[in-house]
């Protein structure tokens, strides 16, 4: 039965808080990866929007990667970010599609169970399997951290966004 917010603990406030932070950070890093590709095409803002908004994420990494072939800006930068996007985009799934257990305190932390609401198919040395429920526990300090490397992350898609929107690449290509 679902429970109101006076009827949560301060624990259960903590968590629920720092998973929405989280949620909202992956969507918006997500857009920052669509405005790194944007900031490749055109300076439009809203062209590239309309162009990229139904992309996945890995669409999206694949284009960036595939014109920067072409163009070769800050290439190691880039890599770097982009490897720090895939990581969190790991996560990212398990977070916003698991089920939740609810939170609580042990060693000075508070821990929470994610499973995953999808099946599993697994092969095994006596024949295959499909499991249901598999999942993983999770402290609040790691989501705290995910969080922070999150904005840091954001920080740098931001800048390079910037960066490429005042770089002339035309003019840059046509001197190579």
């Amino acid at each position: 039965m679902a429970k109101r917010y006076n009827q949560y603990t301060d624990t259960e406030k903590e968590f629920y808080f720092y998973i929405g932070l989280l949620s909202d950070r992956f969507a918006k890093m997500e857009v920052l990866v669509r405005d790194m590709l944007g900031a490749f095409i055109s300076d439009d803002d809203v062209l590239n929007a309309y162009l990229f908004e139904k992309n996945s994420l890995d669409a999206n990494i694949k284009l960036i990667k595939t014109i920067n072939v072409r163009h070769n800006y800050e290439p190691e930068i880039l890599k770097g970010i982009l490897e720090e996007v895939n990581y969190i985009k790991s996560e990212r799934n398990s977070f916003i599609h698991g089920i939740w257990s609810e939170p609580s305190a042990k060693d000075n932390d508070i821990f929470i169970f994610c499973s995953s609401p999808k099946m599993k198919f697994e092969k095994e040395p006596n024949g295959k399997k499909w499991s249901f429920g598999h999942g993983k526990s999770v402290r609040l300090t790691y989501i705290k951290k995910l969080v922070s490397r999150i904005d840091d992350i954001m920080v740098s898609q931001e800048a390079f966004v910037e960066r490429l929107k005042n770089f002339d690449l035309e003019y840059w290509m046509s001197k190579g």
